[in-house]
């Protein structure tokens, strides 16, 4: 899955800058119009600085980052995060009760058990799954507002931000551009997490459009965006299993399993955050419970969709959208 800028016709006057980087281990990806060079450069050079500031506070995989300090140390005893941090941890917890526990930032043991067996082709034991749940769960991560202290109530606990760290850069960025008087830009995170400030210059919206999973040159949805973000997840399933059910990526934290089959979920919103949170989380909800969750944000739209096999080919449906 990926999203993809729908090309439309530009002046060729038009001053268009684009740059990208690696940061949190995806590509990262910005346009601006009708910025001249040198400042855009500049810019640029701002925003690359506010992305490797918010991936040295986050990520699980930099040993010296106060993420990796929490998950070494917080099962044995209280540790005090830097104040971003804390700020991070409280606003996860508070998604993790506005979306009823589907979104989880905990997962970490059960995601490590399953990506570990389903690549090697076999399901894990209930008696592992059982106990890599007991080592997960936000009501296991204690946060005391009045010390701003963080303690793991489980020993091999571990907290992961994947989920959540590309929308929270991406506000951040954004943040930014808007403070400099930036009116148009587009800001991509890997393609799967998309911001845009203003409206396309040759139009009335930025148009993004959702990628077949398994043709990428075709195009089964299209999102029309101004000053809005957009994220999908996906489940792609290990293929390895040889087996009638295919198994994703992501972990249900209500059940401990994977969620099943070839399935995407995008979600617009005014905050790049939300629609990171919410494009995994509605996955994990059912059907029946999405719309009263969704009331507790800020949603411009969303969509599922689902790939059923037929003739040998996996075809794109739509299994339910909000706000279209």
């Amino acid at each position: 899955m990926k999203e993809t800028l729908h090309p439309s016709t530009t002046s060729p006057s038009a001053k268009v800058f684009h740059q990208s980087c690696f940061a949190m281990n995806t590509r990262f990806s910005m346009v601006l119009v009708g910025i001249d060079a040198e400042r855009a450069e500049a810019l640029a050079i701002s925003a690359e600085r506010e992305l490797y500031s918010c991936e040295r506070l986050m990520s699980r995989f930099d040993v010296e980052s106060p993420v990796s300090e929490l998950n070494r140390q917080a099962g044995e005893k209280a540790l005090h995060p830097p104040k971003a941090l804390w700020e991070i941890l409280t606003l996860c917890r508070d998604y993790w009760e506005r979306t009823g526990g589907a979104f989880d930032i905990t997962q970490w043991p059960l995601n490590n058990l399953w990506r570990s067996h389903l690549e090697r082709g076999v399901e894990p034991a209930e008696e592992a799954i059982a106990q890599a749940r007991q080592q997960a769960g936000m009501q296991r991560l204690h946060l005391d507002p009045i010390a701003h202290a963080v303690r793991f109530q489980s020993k091999g606990m571990s907290i992961d931000l994947g989920g959540f760290g590309k929308g929270f850069a991406l506000d951040r960025v954004a943040g930014l551009l808007h403070a400099e008087g930036v009116e148009n830009a587009f800001l991509s995170f890997g393609e799967s997490s998309i911001t845009v400030l203003g409206a396309h210059p040759y139009g009335p919206a930025w148009p993004v459009g959702i990628s077949n999973m398994f043709a990428p040159l075709q195009t089964v949805h299209t999102f029309h965006l101004q000053n809005a973000s957009l994220s999908s997840s996906g489940t792609a399933p290990y293929n390895r299993m040889g087996r009638s059910r295919l198994l994703g990526q992501i972990i249900n934290p209500h059940s401990g399993y994977p969620i099943e089959g070839y399935r995407t979920l995008s979600v617009a919103s005014p905050s790049a955050t939300e629609a990171e949170v919410l494009s995994t989380a509605l996955l994990v909800a059912p059907k029946s419970e999405r719309a009263a969750l969704l009331a507790r944000f800020s949603v411009i739209s969303a969509v599922e969709i689902v790939y059923h096999s037929h003739n040998g080919e996996f075809v794109p449906r739509f299994e339910w959208q909000y706000g279209l």
